[in-house]
C-alpha cells in the first residue's frame, strides 16, 4: 500500500487492517463510494491517515454531512486531509466553524479567505491567535463561544442553502 514500515502511519495502518475483516473493508469502501469517493480516493486517504477507517459509518456520516452540507466542502476535499474525519464534532469542528461563520457574518473575514479543512488541522493555539484573540475586540463573544463550544444557533444564526450565514 506504499507505507514506510518504520513510520508511525504504518503502525496505525497495520492496526486498522488487523481489526477490519475483508467484509467490513468492502462495506467501508461501498460507504465512501456513496460520498463520491473512488477506491483510489479511499486508499489515498488511508495512506495519509489510516485511523479514519476504524470509525463507524454513523460517526463518519455525521462529519461528512457537516462538511459537505453545512460547510459547503466537496467530498473530494476531505480525501486530501482525512485527519478531519477523526476530530470531534462537538469539541473541535463545530466550535471552530462557528467562530469562522461569526467572523464572516461580521464581515471580518471572507469565505474565500479561509479553508475550513485546513483550519481544523491547525493547533488550538494557532486557531485562538489567528481567529479568536485577533478579533476579540470587534466581536467580544468569540472567546466565550469558542471556549463554551457554543454553536451558531445560540447566536440566533443559521446557515442558508449555500452554507452562508443568515439570521433566524
Amino acid at each position: 500500500m506504499g507505507f514506510d514500515p518504520s513510520s508511525a502511519t504504518f503502525m496505525k495502518a497495520l492496526y486498522v487492517i488487523s481489526v477490519t475483516d475483508t467484509l467490513k473493508w468492502e462495506q467501508k469502501m461501498e460507504f465512501y463510494s456513496k460520498w463520491g469517493w473512488t477506491e483510489d480516493d479511499v486508499l489515498l486517504a488511508f495512506r495519509r491517515s489510516p485511523l479514519f477507517m476504524s470509525f463507524s459509518e454513523k460517526i463518519i456520516s455525521s462529519k461528512m454531512d457537516f462538511y459537505v452540507n453545512t460547510m459547503g466542502c466537496q467530498p473530494s476535499d476531505v480525501v486530501g486531509c482525512p485527519d478531519v474525519l477523526t476530530y470531534s464534532l462537538e469539541k473541535r469542528i463545530i466550535p471552530r466553524c462557528s467562530v469562522i461563520r461569526l467572523l464572516q457574518l461580521e464581515g471580518l473575514i471572507a469565505k474565500e479567505d479561509v479553508s475550513i479543512l485546513t483550519i481544523l488541522q491547525k493547533s488550538e493555539k494557532w486557531f485562538l491567535e489567528r481567529f479568536v484573540i485577533k478579533y476579540q475586540e470587534q466581536v467580544p463573544e468569540l472567546l466565550t463561544s469558542y471556549k463554551e463550544k457554543i454553536s451558531l444557533a445560540k447566536f440566533g444564526l443559521g446557515l442558508d442553502e449555500r452554507g452562508g450565514v443568515k439570521q433566524v
